[in-house]
């Protein structure tokens, strides 16, 4: 069966455990959690590992699926931390696990290959060349980054029987996911490491006026979903895991009626989702980016970012509270953002107390005073935006989940004598001698044993891969296969009890933990280099450096070419044409800055490759990914810090860069960003908006600047600078990664 033929799986967030059981009994397929950390919301409420171990077996005996999302990027120091988690993992056993970082990928290919994986947005693959290399990389499905047109994921899809999944509804960032420095640049609060503070939702003054340039609205694709499904589409994603129930459970019951209805009802049925999803409070809704010219319309530039609708204003605050007049009702338990006039992030809550005239309430009605109470500063004039309404007390139906058991894979092998299973966790075997007959009309098949034995009959432990290797033309019958399954499971309690597996895949994390503190062999004796990245037309010498340029800009003078970050569907042959152009003319450093580029790069010999921002590099397991695929050198993430950069040198040594000196793009989008030149916000901190062939870039007045004091080899990055330029910025490199 291909991809195309699969149904299309409705993928929903739970954010919370009461909104992921809300969105497997809404109609969800799978539904998408995150832990405490190291997820791309670590700013919501997020599950526990007990909590998400119950709400795996609740999907699971309900013919669902559960992924988690481990999908920041990991710094070197907090290796073992994630191996701890992908331990508990193996336990639990979800679906798959989703992943932005290749250090991730690395440990889960080669201590935990038990674990699905899919590769996070924030990956941002965008083409087909992309989608390629994840294959290669073990990558069982492919979130392909958001501002890819429906033009280009139907040329993707042509090309590939890879899972592909694409979202449908939510949130927009206006930057391209994984490459976004703005939040980190203005606070330290990285996006990259689920923590933005959202600065694209802020004013920005330019000379032409102000406005919200950055502020998409929310992506909706309701009439869109018969054109995903026969384009083969494996699934369409809902955002918000840091949206509640209500919003949950209205999105997918819209989206769920309209994957189930048929052609001709389409109409009426679309009538009425919408009229549901209106009661899904977001922002103004955008259409889905079929073709280029969809993204003209998507930056809602003279509304303000805030997300939900708007109830009233603050007339008065104290420390305790505020007092709103509403325009709409209120009730106990809502969720309600208070907005400054700036535009700045202002705080959320739940409202857990009002009052009337001094008198306290559980509703306050339209064109009422009341009085709400908030531990939070608020500031007179602030606007009031409801986003959330009171939902049901799940409390007593969690408690009431059962625990999950552990994952127990197995091996079985039956022959006309004897069933054997071995657990690969433990190495342990068991055999019973069996009575089986000839086929006459159906042998017995691996698919009928591995479902018979998924039924483990035992709260200790659920069945997790299941191999099976039968000879040809026997045959059991059913009532004997229950039985041996009985007798094996019961064998499972008593031979290899839970201690014994947690303990057998605790075991991984002593080889983890080894190799974490284990330097990498050396991989060049060269000294130390400075590359720096010149515009097309310079000639300006630069005495005892390697010179690098843009491929498409490569001449007879140039030691190292760069591929380009961002690559269109349509223009994937034009830059096979390019790489080949600079093979021709003798060129053999390539730099890369994106994983599609080493797909087109897999062919070519005699060649060094290096790994470049925005490609990002945080931790040896990163590198070793790559280098696994020819990368011989790569350059420290831009946004770690000092300690954090030398933690890394320290284990991939003169394999690894530092990039000294650039103006960084804070970010690069497809979207039609209404505004030119300079701009500054609130605040006073400027930035120039650059609009290029494909994509516009925001760019900061402040040119990134450091000076590594243990060696290494150095990138300087002059495509948006010049060197000396008298306004600089170490960014975070006097202080951590948050």
């Amino acid at each position: 069966m291909t991809t195309q033929d699969k149904k299309t799986e409705l993928l929903a967030p739970a954010g919370t455990i009461q909104a992921g059981l809300t969105a497997i009994d809404a109609g969800a397929d799978a539904i998408y959690a995150g832990l405490s950390r190291f997820n791309a919301r670590e700013r919501g409420q997020n599950c526990t590992l007990e909590e998400l171990a119950k709400l795996t077996a609740y999907a699971h005996r309900h013919g669902r699926k559960l992924y988690v999302t481990l999908n920041t990027l990991i710094k070197q120091n907090e290796i073992p931390d994630v191996a701890e988690i992908l331990t508990e993992l193996l336990a639990i056993r979800p679906d798959a696990i989703i992943v932005q970082d290749l250090g991730v990928l690395h440990l889960i290919r080669k201590h935990f290959p038990e674990l699905t994986i899919h590769a996070s947005t924030q990956m941002g693959i965008h083409n087909s060349a992309g989608v390629r290399m994840a294959e290669a990389m073990g990558i069982k499905r492919v979130i392909l980054e958001r501002q890819v047109t429906y033009e280009e994921i139907a040329t993707i899809r042509s090309k590939t029987d890879m899972e592909l999944e694409v979202f449908v509804h939510g949130a927009l960032c206006c930057g391209r996911s994984g490459s976004c420095l703005f939040s980190s640049w203005m606070g330290g609060w990285s996006g990259n490491r689920g923590r933005c503070k959202q600065p694209c939702r802020r004013r920005y003054f330019g000379e032409e006026g102000n406005g919200f340039f950055f502020s998409p609205k929310d992506l909706y694709a309701l009439e869109d979903l018969p054109t995903l499904v026969d384009m083969g589409i494996s699934s369409i994603k809902i955002e918000g895991r840091l949206r509640r129930s209500d919003y949950v459970h209205n999105v997918v019951t819209a989206y769920r009626m309209m994957l189930d209805c048929p052609p001709d009802a389409r109409a009426k049925t679309l009538s009425e989702a919408k009229r549901i999803l209106s009661h899904a409070i977001g922002r103004k809704w955008t259409s889905p980016f079929r073709t280029e010219g969809d993204f003209k319309d998507t930056i809602q530039h003279r509304a303000m970012g805030t997300s939900g609708r708007l109830m009233g204003s603050v007339t008065h605050s104290k420390g305790n509270g505020f007092e709103a007049k509403l325009s709409v009702p209120l009730y106990l338990h809502d969720t309600i953002r208070i907005q400054p006039a700036s535009g700045e992030e202002g705080p959320g809550i739940s409202v857990t107390r009002m009052t009337v005239d001094h008198q306290e309430t559980r509703k306050v009605s339209a064109g009422q005073t009341c009085w709400i109470a908030c531990d939070k500063p608020v500031s007179v004039g602030s606007r009031i935006f409801k986003t959330g309404s009171q939902t049901a007390d799940l409390s007593k139906r969690i408690e009431k989940l059962p625990q999950r058991g552990i994952a127990l894979d197995l091996t079985l092998s039956i022959n006309a004598t004897h069933l054997t299973a071995v657990l690969p966790a433990t190495e342990q075997r068991w055999e019973v001698e069996i009575e089986t007959q000839p086929a006459r009309q159906h042998a017995l098949e691996a698919a009928t044993v591995q479902a018979e034995f998924a039924r483990t009959c035992s709260t200790e432990f659920v069945a997790g891969h299941i191999q099976c290797e039968i000879v040809p033309d026997i045959f059991i019958p059913p009532s004997q296969l229950k039985k041996l399954r009985r007798q094996f499971w019961d064998w499972c309690v008593e031979a290899a009890p839970q201690k014994s597996i947690q303990a057998a895949y605790a075991t991984r994390l002593t080889t983890l933990a080894l190799e974490a503190l284990t330097p990498l062999p050396p991989m060049g004796t060269e000294k130390e280099e400075t590359v720096i990245l010149v515009k097309a037309a310079s000639h300006r010498s630069h005495p005892g450096a390697v010179i690098a340029r843009q491929i498409d800009a490569a001449d007879s003078s140039t030691d190292e070419v760069v591929m380009p970050e961002f690559c269109a569907e349509a223009n994937i042959p034009q830059l096979a044409q390019q790489v080949k152009a600079a093979l021709d003319i003798g060129i053999r450093r390539f730099r890369v800055t994106s994983l599609y580029a080493l797909d087109l790069l897999q062919q070519v010999q005699n060649i060094s490759i290096t790994a470049s921002y925005p490609l990002p590099i945080c931790n040896h397991a990163a590198f070793e990914a790559l280098h696994d695929y020819g990368v011989v050198r790569g350059a420290a993430w831009v946004e770690l810090g000092e300690e954090e950069v030398h933690a890394l040198l320290a284990q991939i040594g003169k394999a690894g860069e530092v990039l000294t000196y650039a103006r960084l793009p804070m970010l690069s989008t497809r979207m039609e960003v209404p505004v030119t030149g300079k701009i500054q916000d609130a605040r006073g901190a400027k930035f120039t908006v650059k609009h290029g062939r494909d994509v516009t870039l925001l760019l900061p007045e402040r040119v990134f600047s450091i000076k590594p004091s243990v060696p290494c080899h150095r990138f300087i990055d002059l495509t948006h600078a010049q060197l000396g330029e008298p306004s600089t910025s170490a960014f975070n490199y006097p202080r951590e990664l948050v």
